[in-house]
């Protein structure tokens, strides 16, 4: 870990540690030293400074340490004090789906994004109100992100003409090929519906 904290230091880069409580309690406090002692270069607005294991680290200040959690699951450790004081939380209860997907279409190149986006987005709703519970079904933002990286992939891959007909095709081909294999007998058909 000290090695990240020191070149990111060095080179003024941010980094975004996922699920950060999940690594060892005895580890996140020598993290929690050791981003410690970056931060307060920061604030000291020094050029060089004196990392936890005594080596002396050029600093650009514009470094940024970023950390995501996923609390009360199994496995997750609850951050020390020392630790904490050096983030600043923000918590996401329920992501807005909607303009996640309609972002991921906008950057792949998608030019009805939008209207793609609510429609993609209900489809999911409705899916997950509409067919069995099944312990394999994802109606969550893990499989939407899924099936927005490989339509990303897919359509680099075509000449896609820029029109709503097309690409509601297109983008109706891959969620019912992402999809329909997963689903059991039963659901097919309500999925095929929807």
């Amino acid at each position: 870990m000290g090695k990240f904290f020191k070149g990111l230091a060095s080179a003024g880069a941010w980094s975004c540690f996922d699920e950060f409580n999940r690594i060892d309690l005895e580890v996140l406090s020598v993290a929690a030293q050791q981003v410690g002692s970056v931060l307060t270069a920061v604030k000291m607005d020094v050029k060089t400074f004196q990392f936890t294991d005594g080596q002396v680290v050029n600093l650009d200040k514009r470094v940024g340490y970023f950390i995501t959690m996923n609390p009360g699951y199994a496995g997750r450790q609850e951050l020390p004090e020392n630790l904490k004081i050096n983030f600043r939380q923000v918590s996401m209860m329920v992501p807005d789906k909607e303009i996640i997907i309609s972002m991921k279409l906008a950057a792949a190149g998608f030019q009805k994004y939008s209207i793609l986006a609510r429609k993609f987005h209900l489809l999911y709703i409705l899916s997950d109100q509409q067919v069995s519970f099944q312990i394999h079904y994802d109606w969550k933002l893990r499989n939407i992100l899924s099936v927005l990286r490989t339509l990303a992939a897919e359509i680099r891959k075509v000449d896609l003409v820029p029109d709503l007909p097309n690409e509601m095709r297109y983008v109706k081909n891959i969620l019912k090929n992402m999809n329909l294999s997963k689903l059991v007998d039963s659901d097919e058909g309500i999925f095929l519906k929807l």
